[in-house]
């Protein structure tokens, strides 16, 4: 196997089909770490630019490709956010939508769209792994603590939400309501 040098490796990520997945993920990762440690409050414009307008404007995804379809089945599926309504803290709700929007529509949405999927058992697919551990990661270097393994279950649920109901809607739901509730541990 041939080592490739920086200049190399640069002109292997511009070709690569696959590899266009992590020029924005790692943009959102150092953005997020950023954002959350210096200035809070833009947090919810990083994870739009780097979670939205990046795969819609500079990769071309049509919102079809990004799990805009099945809306009805994605909601019906979504519903299981309820379970967090008790639970819920309603003042982050503008925040919480942003967030969830973002992140479901970035690790779900462009992250189907870009690679194939396969399921290793029961309903859990190799791509949920991947996005729900990607994800993990993010939140573990924000907190530094690993009540963020929370993040990775969730987003495997996420993930099985996305690929039974085939629409973003669902697992969507399913954020917003761990984010708003006292389980999510964002909200002290």
């Amino acid at each position: 196997m041939k080592i490739l040098s920086h200049g190399r490796f640069v002109v292997f990520l511009k070709r690569c089909e696959r590899c266009q997945f992590m020029k924005p993920y790692f943009a959102f990762f150092v953005g997020e770490g950023l954002s959350v440690t210096l200035y809070p409050l833009l947090e919810p414009l990083v994870n739009v630019i780097c979670l939205v307008a990046v795969p819609v404007l500079i990769y071309k995804k049509r919102f079809e490709e990004l799990g805009f379809k099945n809306f009805k089945k994605g909601f019906v599926y979504g519903l299981s956010f309820l379970i967090f309504l008790p639970f819920a803290s309603w003042i982050y709700l503008p925040v919480a939508v942003i967030d969830a929007f973002s992140q479901e529509f970035f690790f779900k949405g462009f992250f189907y769209s870009v690679f194939e999927n396969e399921y290793i058992f029961w309903r859990v697919s190799r791509l949920n792994l991947i996005s729900s551990f990607l994800y993990f990661l993010v939140f573990l270097s924000i907190s530094r603590n690993l009540c963020s393994v929370s993040y990775f279950f969730i987003s495997i649920v996420c993930g099985i939400l996305y690929e039974e109901s085939g629409s973003i809607i669902a697992p969507f739901l399913f954020h917003l309501g761990f984010f708003l509730s006292r389980f999510s541990g964002i909200w002290r």
